[in-house]
């Protein structure tokens, strides 16, 4: 895991003289060693988190024979094996590094070799011989990559923080999505002409002109068509062997472990392929037991007799931390969770350098209890007009029994269903996703903008050729909330230099996944239901079969009773530019604030904005 930052085409001496000051602010990354490479219309700084091989690891990688030079942030997971092919085909290695064996996949079977990696990673190749450079990013975002480009020069970074000059300002369409879901709907970030490179995606770049064409090398699809080609068993040995895989480090290693499903189960797995495992949980042991998970954390940690941290978090350290991670995260996107994962990457880092996490089980695996509320309406539709069919999936009588899991969703389902009911489900999906912040806090402008992002939502989700609804729904998620919660993921555990590997995005994973039936996939209306399957053979009974879903709730409803938080969120959104702006009805807002007690999305959109404004133009 590392990071860089470059600057490409017909640049001048006071960009190199940017590039090269800016570059200190990613040092977090990579604080084991520093590099650079500067050649004819190109420069690059390179920091190294070592990882694997470490004294044979640095970067870049050049390959001399063919005018390739190499950087790379990520892991390939699979590379001992690509190592082992192109070693029967005459390829000679200097070092176990997984980046000399991508060098070389790249300098013997050229951008078709991406198709070969299975791992994360955002990739800078130079081909010097073509004067080209090409800006590779994994099939779902787990690592990132940005860029921007302006009179005939590009740059581009592994974060957003290195590109930012005192010209930047809010872009206004990803602003319409902010406000209204906390993620973005194009590939430009909330930093007007800052954008990033796709999920699945490479840019190709002409050193000398800047000239830039986009290339997508993966397709997301779920089952759409034909037959179910996986099974239960097949998943759980590509799970396995994901795990497997992602345990391979030269360094401590440890696992987040909240006591769900996702997690429990990589801890419990990597348990049996990493001795003295460390886990990680966070807890609030001043707050309400409503926020706690501790107890399933510390079945399965004596289940598996590994060694359990428990991180505690207190509301003061939200106060003395929040600035911090708003800047680490570049820009505010998804929602509260970043803050314990803060805080317990802060702690593990005092252990670790590696750590597995569960990201991607609900996207991949349908584990929110929003694709159940959508599920309920239509098949209420579907009986009571007599046209249920294979869209639907599954029965009213077998969702009957998943029911239970929406008791914490009345109040949601009354004020939709009170608004409207048997809704087309598209919209339905995008009423649930909106945050909903109050109207009067927003002026016509913001409103505006919060239009414009309500019919970016529903025309990307029509876009989405897929046969069933819930797989309609799962792409939708993987594709653009996904990489908001992988953007959460690498940023707060990189603040510490940590690597974060999640092995349910594994490549050979998500093939079985998406191959599986629906109805195994949402088999009786049971949220995650092919991981809890799996999980009976791994985890105690008491974890396995979960009834309820945390999430690594915050409890921001309490905190807020405590006048020194309260002050302090109202002063940080009061005191701000965003709160001075042609967007927001601050009078409107003080108003509501007098008796204000409850924290919810809207007003965590709102602080984030807030704080986030102190260094950007609104």
């Amino acid at each position: 895991m590392c990071g860089f930052n470059g600057l490409l085409g017909e640049f001048k001496s006071d960009d190199l003289k940017f590039v090269k000051e800016k570059s200190h602010l990613i040092k977090h990354r990579g604080p084991d060693e520093e590099t650079f490479y500067e050649g004819k219309n190109i420069y690059v700084d390179f920091f190294r988190l070592s990882i694997v091989d470490l004294d044979n690891g640095s970067q870049p990688k050049v390959d001399k024979k063919e005018g390739l030079i190499l950087f790379f942030n990520g892991e390939i997971y699979n590379f001992k094996e690509l190592k082992e092919n192109l070693s029967t085909e005459g390829v000679f290695f200097d070092s176990n590094s997984d980046t000399e064996v991508l060098l070389k996949v790249f300098s013997h079977y050229g951008l078709d070799g991406i198709n070969m990696l299975n791992g994360m990673f955002s990739i800078c190749l130079i081909d010097t011989k073509k004067d080209k450079t090409y800006l590779i990013r994994d099939q779902f975002g787990i690592k990132p990559l940005y860029y921007t480009l302006n009179d005939n020069k590009i740059k581009f970074s592994s974060e957003v923080k290195t590109l930012i000059d005192k010209t930047s300002k809010i872009s206004h369409e990803s602003f319409g999505d902010y406000l209204n879901y906390q993620f973005y709907l194009t590939d430009e970030t909330l930093i007007k002409d800052i954008f990033q490179v796709e999920p699945g995606c490479y840019l190709e770049i002409n050193n000398s002109t800047s000239d830039l064409k986009k290339v997508r090398y993966y397709k997301l699809k779920f089952l759409s068509e034909g037959s179910p080609t996986s099974n239960l068993d097949e998943l759980e040995k590509a799970i396995v062997k994901s795990v497997e895989l992602q345990t391979f480090a030269d360094v401590n290693v440890g696992s987040h472990l909240s006591g769900g499903i996702d997690s429990s189960l990589v801890t419990a797995i990597a348990s049996k392929y990493k001795d003295n495992l460390k886990a990680f949980h966070g807890l609030f042991p001043d707050d309400s037991k409503n926020y706690s998970e501790v107890e399933y954390a510390r079945d399965v940690a004596n289940f598996l007799d590994i060694e359990l941290f428990e991180v505690e978090i207190f509301y003061e350290d939200f106060i003395k931390n929040f600035s911090l991670i708003i800047s680490s995260l570049d820009y505010p996107i998804v929602g509260p969770g970043v803050f314990p994962q803060y805080m317990v990457n802060k702690f593990a880092s005092n252990h670790v350098k590696v750590l597995l996490g569960g990201q991607g089980g609900d996207e991949i695996f349908a584990g929110y209890a929003r694709y159940l509320i959508v599920y309920l309406e239509q098949l209420l539709f579907g009986v009571i007009n007599n046209t249920h069919e294979e869209y639907h999936l599954v029965s009213l009588e077998t969702v009957a029994k998943a029911m239970p899991t929406l008791k914490d969703y009345i109040p949601l389902l009354k004020n939709m269903w009170s608004r409207d009911l048997f809704t087309e489900p598209t919209k339905r999906y995008e009423m649930i996703l909106d945050r909903n912040i109050p109207k009067n806090w927003l002026t016509e402008n913001a409103t505006s903008l919060n239009e414009k992002a309500k019919k970016r939502f529903v025309q990307n989700i029509n876009k989405i050729n897929e046969k069933s609804l819930i797989n309609k729904m799962l792409h939708f998620d993987t594709t653009f909330i996904l990489p908001g919660l992988l953007h959460v993921e690498d940023r707060v555990s990189m603040a510490y230099s940590i690597e974060s590997r999640v092995p349910y995005l594994d490549q050979n994973v998500f093939k079985c996944a998406i191959n599986l039936e629906p109805n195994l996939k949402f088999g009786e209306g049971v949220l995650k239901n092919p991981l809890k399957k799996i999980s009976e053979n791994y985890l105690p009974n008491k974890v396995a079969n979960r009834k309820g879903k945390m999430g690594f709730p915050v409890p921001l409803n309490d905190w807020m009773q405590k006048k020194d938080f309260k002050d302090f969120v109202f002063d940080t959104i009061l005191n701000s530019q965003f709160a001075n702006s042609d967007y927001f009805n601050k009078s409107e807002f003080e108003k509501d604030n007098i008796n204000f007690e409850k924290f919810d999305r809207s007003l965590w959109a709102v602080l984030c904005i807030s704080e986030w404004s102190k260094k950007i133009h609104i």
